[in-house]
């Protein structure tokens, strides 16, 4: 084919603009392969991580000309210097110390750290303590609201007991502020001679608290099956009960229902105080905070006076009473039977009535705490002086606080340590008043009363075995912390 001299020129300058064509850069941090020989470095920018920075090669390129010397050769040992360069950089990086984010009341915490910490309570209420988060095993319990469950978390498999609360029967008998108030008061404590909470969350219908769960039963139960206990374990028990009301006192709180079906064992034998119901902040005036449960009421509670820190060494008496002679120093059918035994006597044991194998020190004890006059009552000053007792001489405090005592009574392992028919009568009696007043749930105002209620603990809730020292540290100024919360309206 012949080819004339004006398709000649215009062939050549084709080729000559094609070849001139300037290489175009992307805006991308990427650089993408191209046809012009490229596709042999695709594996240099390919993957994640592996970004080319374009301004170290546009600053390569710039000192060359483009013209027809610029070749594929070229462009590769541009790529290639720009490769060394983002290695050098990333290495630089990696050297550097890991930066970390202080905040003023936790230690040092890396990033990831931060970010699972603002994420967890989130998680933790919706996937971690919800009903459906939980094993339902059976009911070890009966409250004045409902059943206490024992239970297994499902994802981490542990052991916990459940409080299931019907805001129906909450409501009938006027308990709102009760049930706020002890939760409240459970968020803020922490030892190991109470029974600790671990999360608190709500449906529609219940309330549910979740707590250490004790193998050993209340000491009702086995009160109920042993008549009496012997001197030795009474001593431990008091002693028990004792260093787990000095840590609520140091806080500033009065329990006010210290009894048998409030002491719980764990699956050792130690003694833990539990329901905070009606326990209240110490106040100068305080003589409206009548609740307790007769029989175990001190008497300036009864007679509606102030009072303070004793009326939970009154209780402490009563139960060493009980324990001894098998049976309450004060009886009656009513509180106001019991108001006025308590009013024509002053109950002591005679030493007539000190069983053989009790010493006149346990009867001088528990003479003592049962004084009716709070002034008179020993622990009025201060529970050093029932440390003082000749009752207590020589007893190994240190040893009972760090848990190396061996309990005089351990409770049997195989058995349930629960009474099963108690527990589905008082059930019964629960779910008829449920049943009967379930409507008044559907109010929205009745539901606001509860708002507030959850609680999700941000460290490993396992662990309960907290010396008394690190616990007061724990929950210094807590009285200021619930009084604030009180002028809010949150308790």
């Amino acid at each position: 084919m012949i080819i004339n001299s004006t398709s000649q020129r215009k062939l050549k300058q084709n080729r000559v603009t094609q070849f001139k064509s300037p290489i175009i850069i992307p805006s991308s941090q990427r650089i993408s392969p191209v046809a012009s020989g490229l596709n042999s470095l695709k594996n240099l920018h390919s993957h994640k991580g592996s970004s080319i920075d374009i301004s170290n090669l546009t600053r390569l390129m710039k000192p060359t000309k483009l013209t027809e010397s610029v070749n594929n050769l070229q462009i590769q040992v541009w790529l290639a210097k720009a490769k060394e360069n983002i290695q050098v950089t990333t290495e630089n990086k990696l050297q550097l110390p890991k930066k970390h984010i202080k905040f003023p009341s936790q230690q040092f915490m890396n990033f990831k750290e931060v970010v699972h910490t603002s994420i967890s309570p989130k998680i933790n209420k919706e996937t971690l303590y919800s009903r459906n988060a939980f094993n339902f095993e059976f009911i070890i319990g009966i409250g004045g609201f409902g059943k206490v469950w024992k239970v297994q978390h499902k994802k981490t498999g542990q052991i916990f007991a459940m409080k299931e609360m019907s805001k129906a029967l909450i409501v009938t008998k006027k308990s709102v502020h009760s049930v706020m108030n002890e939760r409240q008061l459970l968020s803020q404590l922490k030892n190991s001679f109470i029974v600790n909470m671990n999360s608190a969350y709500q449906d529609r219908e219940n309330l549910y608290l979740v707590m250490d769960y004790m193998k050993g039963g209340d000491l009702r139960y086995h009160i109920g099956k042993m008549r009496r206990f012997n001197e030795q374990s009474t001593k431990f028990f008091i002693a028990s009960i004792l260093l787990g009301l000095e840590y609520i006192h140091s806080n500033k709180i009065i329990h006010r229902d210290i009894k048998p079906e409030n002491l719980v064992l764990d699956e050792k034998g130690y003694v833990h105080i539990t329901d905070f119901g009606i326990a209240r902040i110490a106040k100068p005036e305080n003589n409206s905070d009548t609740s307790g449960t007769p029989g175990y009421m001190a008497p300036e509670v009864m007679c509606r006076q102030n009072h303070t820190y004793a009326v939970d060494y009154f209780a402490l008496g009563v139960i060493a009473y009980e324990f001894m002679l098998g049976r309450r120093p004060y009886l009656g059918r009513s509180r106001q039977e019991i108001r006025d035994q308590i009013i024509a006597k002053q109950v002591q044991i005679k030493k007539t009535e000190i069983p053989d194998d009790w010493s006149l020190d346990a009867a001088d004890f528990i003479n003592k705490l049962l004084q009716r006059k709070p002034q008179n009552r020993l622990g009025f000053s201060g529970s050093q002086e029932i440390r003082d007792h000749p009752w207590f001489s020589q007893f190994p405090w240190n040893k009972l606080q760090n848990k190396s005592l061996t309990p005089p009574f351990i409770p049997n392992a195989t058995d349930d340590n629960f009474d099963q028919n108690q527990i589905i009568i008082e059930d019964e009696e629960n779910n008829e008043l449920i049943q009967s007043n379930i409507l008044i749930l559907r109010d929205q105002n009745i539901q606001d009363q509860f708002q507030g209620y959850e609680f999700y603990q941000q460290t490993n809730s396992s662990s309960t075995e907290q010396s008394s020292c690190s616990s007061t540290k724990h929950s210094r100024n807590l009285s200021d912390r619930i009084q604030l919360a009180d002028k809010r309206k949150i308790i």
